[in-house]
């Protein structure tokens, strides 16, 4: 491995001390020094970085890579190149794979993968229950032995609330976090988009709001019952975020998330049919997506990912209730977030932190910052104009609402423990 020096950088580092232009001395993986003697280091790489922002690697808390099981659509290989070209170099894996992550075998299976690939770190979600059923608890405490970082059921709903306040007791005693996405499997009836003006317009099946914020207070309310370590993914509603926020007022600690394109879509964005734009929560009122804009800057939003789903044409050819929902979107994860910056919706701190040192403290995982003696995980990135174009998508999946969009930041390169895993062609 190469020694580096990454010079006259502008570090944006929002968990961490140092902060500003400076240059960082990378040995053997870890950051040694910044601003320091390089003596140590043997025949370094210099990288210039003048003009340019340096930032901890991002730390993605979903995204499906597809493999095991699912690789006609997309494999770990082509998501972690796809997924270092935006910086990102923690990955946060969701485990609705085939079979289901609910064993210590198929976490090591993963994490092997990951570890023969060599771009970006993993750290593997397993189910709640059993395959997922929703009924039978999984084997929580080898789980967490086998390297498990948390628990979820993704979007398999837990009908019995029984079944849910076991599994929260039976993971608060183990110390882990429960990764809620919440949405009440009846209310929510098959609907496909947001029930309201568009989906009674278009005749497709709605979701209501109440599907999430109903879960959302059950969710909450067994955890101050259970003393669980919960984080609701996903959130997309005003009521969930009311919710949220009252229950920060009453001294709940609980987290959530919002995946990068709710932050950039209404319900309107249905209106041609379009199955790019069908997404699981749907997209909401534009009443909604103004309430998720606030709620990332006041804190209520701890986290934004990048929820990434990359599907093959087939899953997005049919009428739009039949396909699929997802995004293929980790490469836009930095490129749209910086945009929210071009827009002063967020600050540049407050942007980075939500995709760095948030979600790594989530996780409970020693990253998403830069200082001496960390992980050399790092993004640079500089203002650039470019277009996503679909032949230059580096992902499996080509399902995506922005293809053709321009965009005013790009990553020229990412550094994953010390390595060089992207530079910009």
């Amino acid at each position: 491995m190469k020694d580096i020096i990454i010079k006259s950088g502008n570090i944006i580092n929002p968990g961490g001390e140092v902060s500003g232009y400076h240059d960082i001395y990378i040995k053997d993986g870890i950051i040694i020094g910044i601003d320091e003697d390089n003596t140590k280091l043997n025949s370094p790489i210099i990288i210039d970085a003048e003009n340019c922002i340096i930032c901890p690697g991002l730390v993605d808390l979903s995204v499906r890579f597809r493999q095991p099981g699912l690789e006609k659509e997309a494999t770990i290989l082509s998501e972690s190149m796809a997924a270092v070209s935006s910086g990102v170099t923690t990955v946060c894996y969701m485990p609705d794979t085939q079979p289901v992550i609910d064993t210590p075998a198929q976490i090591k299976l993963v994490e092997e993968i990951f570890k023969n690939v060599n771009l970006c770190k993993v750290k593997v979600l397993a189910s709640l229950t059993k395959d997922l059923d929703g009924n039978r608890l999984s084997p929580m405490m080898e789980l967490k032995q086998a390297g498990a970082v948390g628990l979820t059921n993704c979007l398999n709903p837990i009908q019995d609330l029984l079944v849910l306040r076991r599994a929260m007791e039976y993971a608060s005693g183990q110390n882990m976090t429960i990764f809620y996405q919440p949405q009440n499997k009846y209310l929510a009836n098959n609907g496909c988009v947001h029930e309201g003006k568009i989906s009674n317009k278009l005749g497709l099946p709605g979701i209501p709001s109440a599907a999430e914020s109903i879960a959302v207070a059950e969710a909450l309310s067994l955890s101050k019952l259970t003393g669980v370590k919960l984080h609701l993914c996903r959130i997309s509603c005003l009521e969930s975020i009311a919710l949220i926020q009252n229950a920060h007022s009453s001294g709940l600690e609980v987290t959530c998330d919002v995946a990068i394109h709710q932050l950039f879509f209404d319900e309107e964005a249905i209106n041609n049919f379009n199955s790019d734009y069908h997404v699981m929560p749907p997209f909401r009122s534009n009443e909604d997506l103004l309430a998720l804009k606030k709620a990332i800057n006041d804190k209520t939003i701890t986290a934004i990912c990048s929820d990434h789903q990359p599907h093959n044409e087939d899953a997005k050819q049919a009428p739009f209730s039949n396909t699929q929902p997802g995004i293929s979107s980790i490469e836009l994860l930095l490129p749209l977030l910086m945009e929210l910056v071009d827009k002063n919706i967020l600050d540049l701190e407050t942007a980075v932190s939500k995709v760095t040192s948030n979600p790594a403290s989530i996780l409970g995982i020693n990253s998403g910052v830069i200082s001496k003696g960390s992980p050399a995980d790092l993004c640079i990135l500089k203002n650039k104009e470019w277009k996503y174009e679909k032949s230059k998508i580096i992902s499996s999946g080509k399902n995506s609402p922005f293809i053709n969009k321009n965009f005013k930041t790009v990553v020229e390169k990412t550094i994953c423990d010390g390595k060089l895993v992207y530079e910009r062609k």
